[in-house]
């Protein structure tokens, strides 16, 4: 394991060792270039000798070092030293979720709940909107400052473990059980899967315990694939969860990714009115119509019958009507069961024949307002954008529509300064004649400035130029005896320049300090305070001195050296010597 003082790459000191992982060990260090602390997180040995493993974890480490999030801890670098991978991240002071639960004495209130993980559901919408779906969140991976501010960790480096986890179960433990059932039935993992997860931290934050409990991995996968979770008001009698947190909680967690929240912010939301409130904006439609529900279609269709007199025959409807006592008497239970029907089917055709008198009316009523008023048909949006303003005003004109030319202007790569970028109402939308189309024009393409790549390794330079939709140009490679080896120590343009997308930056890197090679005098044969007389003269520092037995030099004098004499070796390296204990030759 990596000891406390090793520096990786000229530049990121190890200071201790702060945490670890199912595939990583994280360490304090300090960046020796730009003076500041930092989270060095290290790749267990086990992972590094797989090269489709460190590929995946080199690609996705680089996409996430382009999110740039308030609520996520930012990825300086991805980088290696020999066979040591690595991320460079943001320090972050403080505890992780996991840890701070285990200290309180009772579950959290419902606004710290909020508090907490509603920055939470602002970094994983942040990250879904940039395509990256986190995969393993979990309180382990979300850190909380003393002042509050919630930090998400690990985005999108869990789809890299995910190909170790078959062999290496002891270490997912802790994932198992935050994971989705899709991840668990070892389908491909979506936006909603991390919805899911959040829907098992509200879980554990609000109860106090784990939905799903097991003797192993698997059979907390099975219980999740094949169970819904008890519903967090009963799981800790000492928890007070409110109806409408409970109610998030469980649509967050429904095992259909379809009925769960289709994104963070509508999680988000509805968490806000559940704490707040008690009350819920996105309440999921029935799964079965209402009445079909009251009555089983079976039990509806022996009802009814096939006569559709709901089974009564003439004869019994005529032994009711005249009050036949006789007959109900001797048919006992049955008689009573078949009056019970009768009314029900009397109730159903009720109900059908109220809907078919409120429908009629509302159909007549439309007639008639129809009859005395006639709105104006509609017409649909032109589509605009791309147009010149003056092009885009004439055409919404001839169509009896008004232009509106907001203020503010928008940059758009492929259309040109001054065209239309936005409209509102969309292309296509129906309006009413006299309706007005909002239009933002475009300010041509994007600029961004040149960000200063000095000191920066070239795989470094190149997260952050693509970034920003720029790219490395030409690498030139120098001596240089102040900028470390692999580091850049020149660039142009400038940082500072204005470069449109897809510009590239040139880059010089530094190959070290210049190595002169020299010829090594020998030393060989000559008495020892002589030969350092002699390098003292040349310039030439001794290194490590060993004593040996000979008989062919006399005692303190010089027997061998490496460098060997006459030999090529950089130059200021030190000569290692081996001298005579004697006794010489004869």
């Amino acid at each position: 394991m990596i000891q406390p003082g090793t520096v990786l790459n000229n530049r990121f000191r190890i200071e201790e060792l702060i945490g670890s992982g199912g595939m990583s060990l994280i360490f304090r260090g300090i960046d020796m270039k730009k003076h500041r602390t930092v989270a060095i997180k290290m790749l267990r040995e086990q992972f590094t000798g797989d090269p489709v493993f460190i590929a995946r974890f080199r690609r996705e480490g680089q996409a996430v070092a382009g999110l740039s999030h308030p609520n996520i801890v930012k990825i300086y670098s991805v980088c290696q030293d020999k066979d040591v991978y690595y991320l460079v991240l943001e320090l972050v002071e403080g505890n992780d979720l996991k840890q701070i639960l285990h200290s309180r004495a009772k579950p959290f209130e419902p606004r710290e709940i909020y508090a907490i993980v509603a920055q939470v559901c602002d970094a994983v919408n942040y990250a879904h909107h940039k395509s990256i779906i986190h995969r393993d969140i979990k309180p382990h991976n979300i850190i909380m400052s003393p002042d509050g501010l919630v930090k998400v960790t690990d985005f999108g480096i869990a789809r890299a473990a995910s190909e170790a986890t078959v062999t290496h179960t002891g270490s997912i433990m802790g994932s198992v059980h935050y994971l989705s059932p899709e991840q668990a039935r070892g389908e491909l993992a979506d936006h909603r899967s991390d919805i899911y997860s959040l829907g098992v931290l509200l879980y554990e934050i609000a109860t106090g315990k784990l939905p799903f409990e097991g003797e192993s991995p698997i059979s907390v996968a099975l219980q999740k694939i094949q169970q819904d979770p008890v519903p967090p008001g009963k799981a800790n009698s000492a928890a007070a969860v409110p109806e409408a947190l409970e109610q998030v909680i469980l649509k967050a967690m429904n095992r259909s990714p379809q009925r769960r929240y289709q994104s963070a912010l509508e999680l988000k939301d509805d968490l806000r009115e559940a704490c707040f409130n008690n009350r819920l904006l996105y309440i999921d439609e029935p799964e079965i119509d209402k009445l079909e529900d009251t009555l089983d279609r079976k039990e509806l269709t022996g009802l009814l019958g096939t006569n559709g007199r709901g089974g009564l025959t003439q004869e019994t409807g005529q032994e009711e009507l005249m009050g036949n006592t006789a007959s109900k008497s001797n048919a006992g239970a049955a008689t009573k069961t078949k009056t019970w029907r009768a009314r029900l089917v009397k109730l159903v055709l009720g109900v059908i024949l109220f809907c078919g008198i409120a429908v009629g009316g509302l159909a007549l009523g439309r007639a008639i307002s129809n009859w005395f008023y006639s709105p104006p048909e509609e017409i649909e949006a032109p589509s605009v954008v791309g147009r010149t303003e003056e092009a885009a005003v004439q055409i919404l004109e001839d169509l009896g529509l008004i232009g509106s030319i907001l203020e503010n202007r928008v940059a758009r790569d492929n259309i040109a300064s001054g065209s239309v970028a936005i409209q509102d109402p969309a292309a296509f939308t129906p309006v009413r004649p006299g309706s007005t189309i909002h239009l933002t024009l475009s300010r041509g393409p994007a600029t961004y400035p040149a960000p200063s790549l000095l000191d920066e390794t070239q795989q470094s330079a190149l997260i952050l130029l693509h970034n920003l939709g720029l790219d490395i140009g030409n690498v030139e490679t120098i001596n240089d005896s102040e900028t470390p080896e692999g580091f850049i120590m020149g660039q142009t343009p400038e940082a500072g320049t204005p470069l449109l997308p897809g510009d590239t930056v040139d880059i010089i890197v530094s190959l070290g300090p210049v190595v002169k090679y020299v010829t090594v005098q020998s030393f060989v044969g000559m008495p020892v305070a002589d030969a350092q007389a002699a390098a003292r003269g040349i310039g030439v520092e001794f290194g490590y001195t060993s004593y040996e037995m000979s008989w062919s030099y006399p005692k303190d004098t010089i027997i061998n050296q490496d460098p060997a004499g006459s030999t090529q070796a950089p130059e200021g390296t030190p000569i290692n010597i081996v001298v005579s204990l004697g006794p010489g030759p004869d």
